[in-house]
């Protein structure tokens, strides 16, 4: 069972690393942002859990097989990632639209490609999760 404390953990670990990399990492290393994706998928995804377990007490599906209830067990955690990621890009589109010229900062936002990877690793972070648990 997840618990909220590992949820905040987690979450706390990424804004520790997420700290770092805007002091510093994110102009030392281009891809430092690909680990922060792999990590807030991992975070958002312990959180799901954590909001599953604690607040969905049975669901049940009308087949008696086992898999149903995994792959909708699967998609509610990877949409929740997919929407707390998706939320996210829409901050970095709006910091960039609204802050880059007064500020001097870089772009959030490169391209719709990094955007992209960036939602896929939020999503193979989720994934990862979702596999250490049922196996």
């Amino acid at each position: 069972m997840t618990t909220y404390k590992q949820a905040a953990t987690a979450i706390a670990w990424v804004i520790f690393f997420h700290i770092l990399g805007m002091i510093a990492l994110y102009s030392w290393y281009p891809y430092y942002d690909v680990p922060m994706h792999f990590g807030g998928g991992v975070a958002m995804a312990v959180l799901a859990l954590a909001l599953w377990d604690n607040n969905v007490i049975n669901v049940n599906l009308v087949s008696k097989k086992k898999w149903p209830q995994l792959v909708f067990y699967t998609l509610c955690v990877l949409g929740f990632v997919a929407l707390v990621g998706i939320g996210w890009e829409w901050g970095e589109f709006l910091l960039d639209q609204l802050a880059t010229v007064r500020q001097q900062w870089g772009l959030a936002q490169t391209s719709v490609a990094d955007t992209l990877a960036d939602l896929f690793f939020d999503l193979l972070g989720a994934m990862c999760v979702i596999l250490w648990r049922k196996l």
